[in-house]
């Protein structure tokens, strides 16, 4: 038996929800709320539960915000954001605050319902727009969040050393002298508050590393995704 919560501020959706699933024999819709503050109202928690479907716009405190309590009451369920959002920040916020599938709520019910299934037996499940917008966040740029600390030419360099290239590789295709390489490496340095090269391409890629641990999904994790 799958027990599923469910807390959609939306009468109709949160009836709509219900209902459908627990037309299957294999779901128990155990709480169905229109907000976080309904449910920590509720005078009995049901202990056994597997999935909450929830909503990220709700009146009052909102589900990205309630996410780490739901956790802390049900650690080990899985959370799924029903939201009428597509935009980067609502997925990675929902993914950072323990959410373990986004779907869009122009899905059909059936997707819906199938998501649950995934969820449970594989970890976790997004629609292809919430996918799209979470690997374009991993695989972003490495630089993207010192960029604006550099000049133009700094971000070159970088980008070189980032791919490897050694000093005299980087002044000739640079068309400048190792000297003058030597000089815009100690103004970043000095920038970023590093003190060696090995020092500097550490901090590059930690901010990329930086971006998989605030996300919270291992390798593992996301190869068991299902993107419905």
């Amino acid at each position: 038996m799958i027990n599923i919560g469910i807390i959609e501020d939306n009468h109709f959706q949160l009836n709509n929800y219900k209902e459908f699933l627990e037309d299957f024999q294999e779901c128990k819709v155990v709480f169905a709320c229109k907000s976080m503050e309904e449910f920590k109202a509720l005078p009995f928690k049901n202990p056994d539960v597997k999935v909450i479907l929830l909503d990220i716009s709700l009146p009052g405190e909102s589900g990205i915000q309630g996410m780490q309590e739901l956790k802390q009451i049900y650690p080990e369920a899985k959370i799924i954001v029903l939201s009428g959002h597509d935009g980067k920040q609502y997925v990675i916020e929902s993914i950072k605050n323990g959410a373990s599938g986004y779907i869009i709520k122009t899905s059909r019910l059936m997707e819906i319902y199938h998501s649950i299934l995934d969820t449970v037996n594989q970890g976790g499940t997004l629609s292809p727009k919430a996918a799209h917008l979470l690997i374009s966040y991993i695989n972003k740029d490495p630089l993207e969040n010192i960029k604006h600390k550099l000049t133009k030419r700094e971000y070159e360099l970088l980008t070189l050393l980032k791919e490897g290239y050694s000093y005299k590789e980087m002044a000739d295709k640079l068309y400048v002298t190792v000297f003058t390489i030597n000089q815009h490496l100690k103004k970043i340095y000095q920038k970023l508050n590093v003190g060696s090269k090995s020092e500097l391409i550490s901090k590059i890629w930690s901010n990329n590393l930086f971006s998989w641990l605030l996300i919270g999904i291992s390798a593992i994790q996301m190869i068991n995704v299902t993107i419905i």
